[in-house]
């Protein structure tokens, strides 16, 4: 029975080290969603830019596309995202928060903001690209970067309502539809081209 006992001794002697392990690991996890976790501003903020974003790539879809398709789409894309814009800075207002304020070094510090900020400079590089596309070669690829940004922000949406404030709560569930029939219209001209967008 001695070496039954002693095994034992061993045994329970491993488990607050294993426990401690395991809260570190809870820890580490939580700091991380915390970092990564959408405050309000940073919410309206990004949608702020996005819809900044949108209306250029659509009044760009007006100017450089050959169909009547696209174009209607890029028409869309303006009209939608100019009055998401105005619901944006009206929810903002009532906040007090500033969506054209720039951001702090601290801001940039977390890996979230790094991230964006890398996703950023990707779509402006993509926005140069289709600058020097036309015809059929820009509709796609412009049809393509409209499902993939779409697709992100309505994520970003997603995983950001249940955190948010009431008046925030209630501007992203009314802008999701509208997201997501953006995305499922550029997807139908892609098909209608005989592309299938891609998950990225």
């Amino acid at each position: 029975m001695n070496w039954q006992s002693t095994l034992l001794a061993a045994a329970l002697a491993l488990v607050p080290a294993f426990a401690r392990a395991d809260d570190a690991k809870k820890s580490d996890t939580a700091s991380s969603s915390m970092q990564t976790k959408l405050t309000d501003d940073k919410v309206l903020r990004k949608l702020h830019h996005v819809n900044l974003e949108e209306v250029n790539a659509g009044q760009l879809a007006q100017q450089k596309s050959a169909s009547k398709d696209v174009k209607d789409y890029g028409a869309m894309l303006v009209r939608d995202h100019q009055k998401a814009d105005q619901d944006v800075k009206t929810v903002a207002s009532k906040l007090n928060i500033d969506v054209e304020a720039k951001k702090t070094d601290a801001d940039r510090q977390t890996k979230a903001d790094a991230d964006h900020q890398a996703k950023r400079q990707a779509k402006e590089h993509q926005m140069d690209e289709l600058q020097k596309l036309t015809g059929r070669a820009f509709d796609r690829s412009f049809l393509q970067m409209m499902v993939n940004g779409h697709r992100e922000v309505i994520a970003m949406v997603k995983s950001a309502r249940n955190d948010a404030k009431p008046e925030v709560r209630d501007l992203l569930d009314k802008l999701l539809p509208v997201l997501q029939r953006h995305e499922d219209r550029a997807n139908e001209l892609l098909d209608k081209m005989g592309n299938t967008a891609s998950a990225k």
